[in-house]
């Protein structure tokens, strides 16, 4: 299991700028991993709460109004998961959540614009 004390450390310990990239990076492997077979699907989980870490943490040193909607979605799919994995296309259906949020997260983040 995670050391999610250290995690949140080090999480804490960066600009606002990477934990929106690391925010972003969360969820694409999320995604990886919760369709990279059943045997997967538990890492997948640990990945899904370290999203909703890195969220909350986000959202309590600066609120970002269009992160809630986002906070919403990935506490339902933890409240939801063992049913999701057992729904293949409930399964998509939050993995391509995960998809359209990465992207958008790494968008608000502006470290693309960085390496133009």
């Amino acid at each position: 299991m995670p050391d999610w004390t250290s995690i949140e450390k080090s999480f804490l310990c960066i600009s606002h700028q990477r934990q929106l990239g690391e925010l972003a990076s969360s969820l694409s492997r999320f995604k990886a991993w919760a369709l990279a077979g059943q045997a997967n699907r538990e890492v997948a989980s640990v990945v899904l709460d370290e999203s909703i870490l890195y969220l909350s943490l986000i959202q309590k040193e600066s609120l970002i109004p269009e992160l809630s909607e986002l906070q919403k979605l990935l506490l339902q799919a933890r409240h939801n998961w063992s049913t999701i994995t057992s729904n293949e296309a409930e399964l998509l259906k939050v993995t391509e959540m995960s998809a359209t949020w990465s992207k958008k997260v790494l968008d608000m983040s502006g470290l693309l614009e960085l390496v133009k």
